[in-house]
């Protein structure tokens, strides 16, 4: 019952005021162009890299390309996925491509739980890719190198040069429409 009680209050705050963003960025999200990246897909060969999302971005006419950083034990992970899937034709529109990046768990251990967790909580609108020792966040200067614990989620929105715009460490009331508003 405790434990519920704490996972209703968490919701609720998180979504209680807007997007929390983190100010100022790293250093590493200050250049003209995020920082070289890859993650795997969940077949554990399909990647994901900065040029191939780069060039997706601008054959696609996306105007925002956001990566949610997220892991299966992230209660406020599935909000923002609620939220997100409920607005998945709103993003499109608006020329917003989402990329889930899972953080941490194992593509052969736990890729199944990872993609249920996907499934359920924002259906099949969005990719997902695995960063299995959360290298990303450490490259982008949004976790210590060595840090083992780090708070999720975490949101990086790009315009589609990739140029890091802004990034949000809480989905708030205002979410996802912060994701297309000028920032």
């Amino acid at each position: 019952m405790i434990a519920y009680v704490l996972i209703a209050f968490a919701l609720s705050f998180s979504a209680a005021g807007p997007s929390k963003r983190l100010s100022p960025l790293p250093e590493e999200l200050q250049g003209s162009i995020v920082p070289n990246f890859f993650a795997l897909g969940l077949d554990n060969e399909t990647e994901l890299t900065r040029s191939g999302l780069k060039s997706e971005a601008q054959k696609s006419g996306a105007k925002r390309v956001v990566l949610s950083f997220f892991a299966t034990w992230c209660v406020n992970c599935r909000e923002e996925f609620a939220l997100l899937q409920r607005n998945a034709a709103r993003l499109e529109e608006k020329g917003v491509k989402v990329y889930l990046i899972n953080i941490g768990e194992k593509i052969i251990r736990e890729g199944k739980k990872v993609g249920d967790f996907v499934k359920g909580n924002a259906g099949t609108a969005f990719p997902f890719y695995f960063d299995q020792n959360a290298n990303l966040l450490k490259n982008f200067g949004i976790v210590e190198r060595n840090a083992s614990q780090f708070s999720l989620p975490v949101i990086v929105v790009m315009d589609s040069d990739l140029r890091v715009l802004s990034v949000f460490t809480e989905a708030g009331n205002d979410f996802p429409q912060v994701l297309w508003s000028d920032l």
